[in-house]
């Protein structure tokens, strides 16, 4: 089966790029994985936020095959390069699912909302009435200031 193991670098390497893929090269085979070609320099690129503080990076990807007995070694591999110090992330898919949507779900756009159709007559219920609620007069400021300086006046500290 066909995968692709995407990886990115530190600036701070970028004079050790070539030396870096050799190294993968070596993790890969060691592992029965059998490249499909050269390396694919991305180049250099913003990162999302920083990691390690770094903000740009080295990126550069190669597909490579495993057999269907040395399929078991993907974690390895994956193990092994975050071993690796001079690489900071990576990441390996099947090429096949490259492009493809992982459980997204259809969006449609939104329609204007129809209106219901109408019913037959139903029998009308009585409509409940809230129960009222006793309502007693708002007390003016001034009402409030003199109870207060009268409570104040009895309980002396």
């Amino acid at each position: 089966m066909e995968y692709e193991l995407l990886f990115f670098a530190s600036l701070t390497n970028e004079d050790k790029i070539d030396q870096i893929k050799k190294d993968l090269v070596e993790i890969l085979e060691s592992l029965g994985a059998k490249l499909q070609g050269d390396f694919t320099d991305i180049g250099k690129r913003k990162l999302a936020y920083p990691i390690k503080r770094d903000t740009h990076a080295f990126f550069s990807f190669v597909h490579f095959m495993l057999e269907d007995e040395n399929r078991q070694n993907i974690p390895e591999i994956a193990k092994r390069i975050n071993l690796y110090n001079h690489v900071i992330r990576h990441i390996i898919v099947r090429a096949d699912e490259i492009g493809k949507t992982l459980g997204a779900v259809e969006i449609k756009p939104q329609e204007t909302p129809r209106e219901k159709p109408a019913r037959k007559e139903a029998k009308a219920k009585p409509e409940a009435k809230a129960p009222e609620i006793e309502t007693k007069p708002k007390a003016a400021l001034s009402d409030l200031d003199e109870k207060l300086t009268e409570i104040l006046e009895e309980n002396p500290e």
